[in-house]
């Protein structure tokens, strides 16, 4: 079967067959290696009477695949579902996708026809026997819903068999949270121009995320509001407006007339000034549960609570609605409600004279 013109690596191929035919040309899709046995194949796109029509079909062919094969593996399913999946997402999320599909190794070359419950169960009971995070688990079963719920659009398999995993029970934990004496040191610390200092006390009480605070530009700020817009992770906390409370407003400003971000640390080097800050003052202490970046927004949850802030109020300024989310503008009497809690946050830190010892 001579070869009529050749293209491309992974191209494809037209070739034009011997004899008098009514269809001569032949196109065949580019070649796929097999897994198991190292070796390379092709299937038959079509066959047509002209070259044009041949490399028409063999063109439409790359663009949009036909009906995905009955022995696609769940490695396969995995690439081809990436070319929609990762569109419009984060590369943070990419990632954290990518280390997520590592872990299923074991059924990497299994057909997607064979794999049930129990195959996707074994690689995260695995993967827990090993020691990784509950929270990694869940990021596992995340991935295998959506490349289950993939393979059920395109008919491969009847039901999405990643619903049925079950995850291991974790023990709940209490969260870290700065105390009120903590709070005290840090805010001592930022009067005396500890720039570290302030950047956690504008976290402490603005409850940002650390990658949602080390995205902050200008653009993000209402001086005339005086509220901060941002936002990661999901659409209840993307775009959110939280208000400014007057205690760190100074810290902002002065940033912001500094620099056209409000915290221009790198994030790793951001954990390790934060770690050495709360040391240096005693707040971070060998055998004592660690303290972390995260830990400013718990507290920022626990300082609004105590002050008898509603649970609807604080998942508002946390970016957890889960109702009008696509909603991305407050009305004026909103923002006046969000303005009046965060102002509760100005008496949280009254302790009593005779406690004051350090």
């Amino acid at each position: 079967m001579p070869k009529y013109k050749r293209n491309g690596n992974g191209a494809g191929t037209v070739t034009r067959l011997q004899g008098n035919r009514k269809n001569p040309f032949v196109a065949m899709s580019p070649a796929k290696r097999d897994e198991k046995t190292g070796k390379y194949s092709r299937s038959i796109i079509g066959y047509y009477p002209t070259e044009r029509d041949a490399r028409d079909a063999l063109t439409l062919y790359r663009q949009c695949p036909p009906a995905i094969d009955v022995k696609t593996t769940f490695a396969e399913l995995f690439e081809q579902w990436k070319e929609q999946g990762y569109r419009n997402i984060s590369r943070s999320t990419i990632d954290v996708y990518n280390a997520a599909y590592a872990k299923f190794k074991p059924i990497h070359n299994f057909k997607m026809v064979d794999i049930k419950t129990p195959q996707l169960q074994f690689c995260i009971d695995r993967q827990a026997e090993e020691g990784v995070s509950h929270s990694t688990l869940q990021k596992m079963k995340v991935l295998a819903g959506l490349v289950e719920n993939y393979a059920v659009q395109l008919d491969l398999i009847v039901k999405n068999y990643a619903e049925f995993i079950v995850l291991p029970k974790v023990e709940q934990e209490e969260k870290t949270i700065f105390t009120d004496f903590d709070l005290k040191k840090i805010t001592e610390s930022a009067e005396n121009g500890n720039v570290m200092a302030r950047h956690i006390l504008i976290m402490c009480y603005t409850g940002w995320r650390i990658q949602e605070y080390l995205n902050l530009t200008i653009f993000d700020y209402d001086r005339a509001e005086r509220t901060l817009k941002g936002g990661l992770k999901t659409e209840a906390g993307k775009n959110r407006v939280v208000p400014v409370p007057e205690k760190v407003r100074p810290y902002v400003e002065q940033f912001y007339s500094e620099s056209d971000k409000l915290c221009n640390i790198p994030k790793r080097r951001f954990r390790t000034e934060f770690d050495e800050i709360l040391v240096n003052l005693g707040i971070q202490k060998e055998g004592k549960k660690k303290i972390t970046p995260h830990s400013t927004r718990h507290t920022y949850n626990s300082m609004l609570a105590k002050n008898g802030i509603s649970v609807e109020t604080r998942m508002k300024l946390m970016g957890q609605v889960s109702e009008d989310v696509n909603r991305k503008v407050y009305t004026h009497t909103e923002l006046n409600e969000l303005k009046k809690a965060v102002k509760s946050l100005l008496y949280y830190q009254k302790i009593p004279a005779k406690k004051r010892r350090f």
